[in-house]
C-alpha cells in the first residue's frame, strides 16, 4: 500500500488544487470589501462571470514567447482564464494596484509574478525590452482620473509591438464608439450577456509601427502620456463605466 506525500507529483497537485479551491471561495469577500473601499478603482459590482473571462482569454493568442500582460488582476477570473487557454505561466504578468487583490492573487497563484503598481506606469514595472505579445485590459478606465487614464492608454501603444493584441472589456453597451488607437485595427466586438453586468468585449490587434508611438513623454508633468505629433492622447472610447 503506498501513500502520497505531498512532495510527490499527485500530492502537489491536490495541494495546490484545494489551495486554489480556498482563495475562490474568498474571492467574492475580498471583492466586496476592495468595492466599499475603493468603488471607483474596482469599477464593478461583481467578479467578472466565468463566461467573460473565458471569452476576454479566448482572444489571446496562446503561443508565442512574448508577456502576457494582464491589467487589474482582481479575484484572478481573467487570470484563471488565461491560464486555462494555454498561456504559459513564465509568460503571464499581472499587474494590480490594490494591496488586498495583489495578497489575493499570489496566494491563488503562487507560481505567477503579481505585480504591485499602477498601470500608469506600465513602462516601469516590466523588464526592460520585454516583447508584449497582449495586454488584458480589465480597468475601469472611464471612472479613473483622466491623466491616469491617458497614461494607460500611452503605455499601451508604446509596448506592443506589430501583430500583438490588446483586450479590454466594458459595461457600456449602447457606445457605438470604436476602441481606438493609433496603428491599430479593430479584432473583436462581442456582448457577454452571462456576466452581472453583461460586458462588451473589445479587441484590437498591431499592424504598425505608427509614428506617434515612437516616444513617451518622461517629464513629471507629462510623465507616462504618448506624444502624437505634438498633442497628447486620451483614452479612447473605452466606456463611460470601463
Amino acid at each position: 500500500m503506498s501513500h502520497r506525500t505531498a512532495t510527490d507529483p499527485a500530492g502537489c497537485s491536490w495541494t495546490r488544487r484545494l489551495a486554489d479551491a480556498r482563495q475562490r471561495i474568498r474571492a467574492p469577500w475580498v471583492f466586496v470589501q476592495e468595492m466599499i473601499s475603493q468603488p471607483a478603482a474596482v469599477g464593478a459590482i461583481w467578479p467578472s462571470s466565468a463566461r467573460l473571462a473565458t471569452r476576454v482569454a479566448s482572444l489571446v493568442p496562446c503561443h508565442g514567447d512574448g508577456l502576457v500582460v494582464e491589467l487589474g488582476g482582481g479575484t484572478g477570473a481573467v487570470t484563471q482564464a488565461l491560464l486555462r487557454r494555454g498561456i504559459a505561466p513564465g509568460r503571464l504578468r499581472v499587474v494590480e494596484s490594490s494591496r488586498s487583490f495583489v495578497r489575493h492573487l499570489r496566494a491563488r497563484f503562487p507560481e505567477l509574478a503579481v505585480l504591485q503598481g499602477s498601470a500608469a506606469e506600465l513602462g516601469g514595472l516590466l523588464p526592460r525590452g520585454s516583447r508584449i505579445d497582449a495586454i488584458v485590459s480589465s480597468l475601469p478606465l472611464r471612472s479613473l482620473p483622466t491623466r491616469e487614464a491617458t497614461a494607460i492608454v500611452a503605455w499601451w501603444g508604446a509596448l506592443v509591438g506589430i501583430g500583438g493584441i490588446l483586450v479590454q472589456f466594458t459595461y457600456d453597451l449602447r457606445s457605438d464608439e470604436p476602441l481606438s488607437l493609433p496603428g491599430f485595427v479593430p479584432l473583436a466586438d462581442d456582448i457577454v450577456w452571462a456576466n452581472l453586468p453583461p460586458a462588451r468585449v473589445l479587441a484590437l490587434e498591431c499592424r504598425s509601427a505608427d509614428g506617434s508611438r515612437d516616444r513617451v513623454a518622461t517629464t513629471d508633468r507629462d510623465r507616462g502620456q504618448r506624444v502624437a505629433g505634438g498633442r497628447l492622447l486620451t483614452p479612447l472610447a473605452v466606456s463611460k463605466n470601463r
